[in-house]
């Protein structure tokens, strides 16, 4: 292997006139404030400041940066192996402080550092000295075009929001007063309140330009895989993903017609990254592996990948299945109506992935959900067992976590077994054995006692104000009637109401003294006494109102506590569809 190191200055780097390239195989801009935030702090604050005032860069190192190709010798385009990180936040830096410059019209500074953006081929177009197939053209448009009439587009992966949200960050920093204090942070002269704005904006340029790096350039352009992994081993710990991708990457290797590998990873990030809501590969890949493969601890799973899959028409499978669970994840991520072309028998189905996204907040049932709606789409399972086995999931979910708030790891494993068996059965009595036998089975070994869970739900309590029992609590409440009303959805005009006036203080906000009631008539309601509420709980619609109203003529707070046992055992027995012992049945 022909290895050839070299001190380098960023300055020599981007001003050399060549394009470096971030390989196919290379990581997505990934640094979040932590990083791009030290980066800045650490130009400015090797600053000089003489006794004169004069403000200049000093000697900094950056490290370690790796090349296939030579920039000091030659033409033609390099790749960049390791330091695309550090290169595009530098890109991204200059390009903040261009418009800086342009907004200080100081036009010539602007252009000069423009150079080190955009350069020249030989017959005057433009060419990009940093380029990315991954971010490509978001990246171009946004930080590096800076006449493109594309400057305001947004981001659709998660890479693009990285780079934004730096972009976003250092335009806010070079600012003279955030700059300034930086200065005084790292620097006790006197001088820095002297300082102007374009001064510190030239050494911090400087600063960035003088920084020095140890160049270790490659021809060896076949061998650029394995050097991606020995940098991994000697150290600078990449995430699985990266060491995934770089793997599939490398089975893959063939770019024409198209680059397949290229092509349909861009796809999955955009899929995780579309108008519904962002979600990070490295969670969902290690979701879908674990529904497909096996329950595996993050730092085996490039180990697992690289057992399970080892040829070209392997790989190419898997990344499709890949693309294609990306999308269904996304359904049950944030699930919409829509995506079952609003047909009425698959509400419920909607609303309970909802609650269990957003009420509950557990990740992990995704494991098993995807399994759950492949068996549905393969036909070996049928609609009333998946919406049966959903909302199974969703019951156990608010007893298990929402009200008792128990941790997720023992159920993950549960979860990951159900996966792969479910997706390894062909039929439909297997299918429905797999479920009910180590799905089912297994959670209700470790649903809570009705003691546990009546506890705690007896403590659940509802204010207007924003707190984490409320959602608990209004959930509760909606289920409670949907059991009245014999009903899977919950009432588009319902309210939560408290029968004795939140403003009689904290006992009116249990729930034994909550009710669901239409806006309306919650509006009419008000902070009445139960006396004159009660003609207007009469007008409700609701059998949930009805059947209270029925059984209370009169309500005060000494009530509370009792209803609120009442509804715990008929959440327990009615909803849950859980036994309760005979001595706690009444």
């Amino acid at each position: 292997m022909n290895i050839k190191p070299q001190d380098k200055t960023i300055r020599d780097l981007l001003g050399s006139k060549r394009t470096f390239i971030i390989p196919r195989f290379q990581r997505e801009y990934s640094w979040d404030q932590k990083h791009y935030r030290e980066f800045i702090e650490d130009m400015l604050g090797n600053l000089v400041i003489d006794e004169t005032g004069t403000i200049s860069a000093d000697q900094y190192f950056i490290g370690t940066m790796l090349f296939i190709g030579d920039f000091t010798e030659g033409t033609g385009d390099i790749d960049v192996v390791d330091g695309q990180q550090r290169l595009t936040t530098i890109t991204i830096l200059f390009s903040a402080m261009y418009d800086r410059f342009v907004e200080l019209k100081k036009g010539n500074l602007a252009k000069q550092l423009y150079n080190y953006i955009m350069t020249e081929n030989d017959d005057g177009e433009p060419v990009r000295i940093l380029k990315s197939k991954s971010s490509y053209p978001f990246f171009s448009y946004v930080i590096q075009e800076k006449e493109s009439s594309y400057q305001g587009v947004e981001p659709v992966t998660e890479e693009e929001a990285n780079i934004k949200a730096t972009y976003d960050y250092f335009k806010e920093y070079l600012n003279e007063s955030k700059l300034k204090k930086a200065l005084k942070i790292s620097n006790s002269s006197e001088k820095v309140g002297e300082l102007s704005e374009v001064d510190i904006l030239k050494a911090v340029r400087d600063q960035v330009l003088n920084s020095m790096f140890i160049a270790i350039s490659t021809k060896e352009k076949d061998q650029a895989y394995r050097i991606f992994e020995i940098l991994n081993a000697k150290g600078k710990r990449l995430g699985y993903t990266d060491l995934i991708k770089n793997r599939i990457f490398e089975i893959l290797k063939e770019q024409e017609p198209a680059d397949f590998a290229e092509e349909t990873w861009k796809d999955i990030k955009k899929e995780l990254h579309s108008g519904r809501e962002s979600v990070e590969f490295a969670q969902f890949y290690r979701h879908f592996w674990l529904s497909k493969y096996r329950n595996t601890q993050k730092d085996k799973l490039y180990d697992e990948f690289c057992k399970e899959i080892t040829e070209k028409e392997s790989c190419k499978e898997f990344l499709k299945e890949l693309l294609e669970n990306a999308k269904l994840y996304m359904k049950l991520v944030n699930p919409k109506r829509e995506d079952y072309e609003d047909r009425k028998e698959y509400f419920g189905i909607v609303q309970s992935l909802k609650c269990i996204n957003n009420y509950f907040n557990v990740v992990q049932v995704r494991i098993a959900l995807l399994a759950l709606f492949d068996a549905k789409k393969r036909g070996i399972i049928d609609f009333s067992k998946l919406k049966k086995t959903v909302l199974e999931l969703e019951n156990f979910h608010f007893a298990y976590n929402a009200v008792l708030s128990r941790g997720t790891n023992r159920i993950e494993a549960i979860f990951s077994k159900f996966a792969v068996a479910l997706r390894n059965a062909s039929q439909k009595n297997e299918a429905n054995g797999i479920i009910e036998t180590q799905l089912i089975k297994k959670l209700g070994e470790i649903f809570p006692s009705f003691d546990s869970f009546s506890e705690k739900f007896i403590s659940l309590s509802f204010t207007k104000k924003e707190t984490a029992s409320n959602v608990k609590a209004k959930y509760a409440i909606n289920k409670l009637n949907c059991y009245y009303s014999d009903t899977d959805v919950f009432a588009d005009d319902g309210s939560i109401e408290h029968i004795v006036p939140e403003t009689e203080g904290v006992v009116a906000l249990n729930i034994g003294n909550l009710i669901l009631l239409e806006k309306r008539l919650n509006d009419d309601a008000g902070n009445q006494v139960y006396s004159d509420k009660r003609k207007i709980y009469e007008e409700s619609t609701y059998r949930f109102v009805k059947d209270f109203i029925e059984k209370h003529d009169r309500w005060d707070e000494s009530m509370i506590a009792e209803r609120a046992k009442e509804l715990a055992r008929i959440y327990y027995r009615e909803v849950l569809k859980k036994e309760i012992p005979s001595c706690n049945s009444k």
